[in-house]
């Protein structure tokens, strides 16, 4: 039986990161695998209740405060390798996330195959010196495999896995009622941290734009972070109470986005959107910046839209949407057939190809 660890930030349900490492070990630990995870901030009780008992789930620090990442970067890599992998002698020790994990997972040279997943694009490569000691990086896209060969090097050990969710547990939470209710209006929504790289301070001003060509509709945006002050307070000062609503950090976002109408991705960058992934899960189509893995989404989902990256892009989107909404039922009708793209059962054979 190998030993893996993974290492990563925050064990919780909002974060996409998290809701795939839950996928990951519970496929592992079913198969032959001794699965320890290392959460190295927080630690969301809910969340253990999704993981198989033969998990085991061990905090770094147990909690988090703004600032402490920083704090915390200033340790020599070494000493983050033994606090986060100590020496339990691990077969493989991934980095699951971009930052601190990174640093640690290949800062010691052990016995252990120590590998590097990319969920987002490292677009001025900080941790190019990092990457080169990893036995393998894995990105959550295809295009950013080429691009990391191209910017590294092509003898460089580089393969793609495609953020495995499990999509039984997405179908049964986008069940559950919603505590507000849904107006006869076309409901866009999004799910992610309220935070620069998510683009929703240029998506209220496409909102914006288009409530005043006369446009009708809602928009609701689901999660947490700091930006959030500032874009209620662009709500207010745009008079755009009526048609945008936060419903903040859900521990089950599904349950709104399964009864919307749309999915809008406005992110400046991304690695390959969980969030566009389960909405597809739930038969609600996407409309998404052109960001790393969007092309990809829409082709095996074989509808939605791949808009510019730009303010442009999302509201000539949006504003087709709203201009011939009949294409909203063509798009679920569509996503009945295609959805299965998405399903974990071919994404996590993939994984243990890699890993093996």
């Amino acid at each position: 039986m190998k030993k893996i660890c993974f290492a990563f930030n925050h064990l919780q349900y909002s974060d996409g990161v998290a809701r795939s490492i839950i996928a990951i070990a519970n496929y592992l630990s079913n198969n032959e695998y001794e699965v320890t995870l290392k959460p190295i901030f927080k630690i969301e009780k809910g969340c253990l209740g999704l993981l198989n008992r033969n998990i085991k789930v061990k905090s770094v620090f147990g909690f988090y405060f703004n600032g402490l990442s920083k704090i915390i970067n200033k340790l020599p890599d070494t000493i983050l390798h033994y606090l986060i992998f100590g020496n339990d002698n691990f077969d493989i020790e991934v980095g699951f996330q971009y930052g601190i994990s990174t640093r640690a997972v290949v800062s010691k040279n052990n016995k252990a195959k120590r590998l590097i997943w990319m969920h987002t694009y490292d677009e001025e490569l900080v941790f190019k010196n990092y990457y080169v000691k990893a036995d393998k990086l894995i990105c959550v896209s295809k295009c950013n495999v080429e691009r990391l060969k191209n910017e590294l090097s092509k003898n460089m050990v580089i393969d793609y896995c495609y953020n495995p969710i499990d999509e039984r547990k997405v179908i049964s939470l986008g069940q559950e009622e919603i505590e507000i209710k849904k107006n006869e209006k076309i409901t866009f929504v999004s799910v992610g941290r309220l935070s620069e790289e998510k683009g929703y301070l240029r998506l209220l001003d496409v909102v914006y734009k288009l409530r005043k060509q006369g446009f009708e509709f809602n928009l609701w945006l689901i999660g947490d972070g700091p930006q959030r002050k500032e874009l209620e307070e662009k709500v207010k000062s745009l008079n755009l109470g009526e048609s945008v609503i936060f419903l903040g950090n859900q521990s089950n976002p599904h349950k709104y986005t399964s009864k919307s109408d749309v999915f809008i991705c406005s992110s400046f960058r991304e690695g390959y959107s969980t969030a566009c992934t389960e909405s597809i899960m739930l038969n609600i189509p996407v409309i998404t910046t052109d960001v790393s893995g969007a092309k990809e989404i829409i082709e095996d989902a074989e509808c939605g839209r791949l808009v510019a990256n730009s303010i442009d892009g999302i509201y000539f989107g949006m504003k087709e949407v709203l201009e011939k909404p009949e294409i909203i039922d063509e798009w679920k009708n569509i996503l009945k057939r295609t959805k299965v793209h998405f399903y974990s059962k071919k994404r996590l054979e993939r994984l243990e190809k890699i890993l093996s």
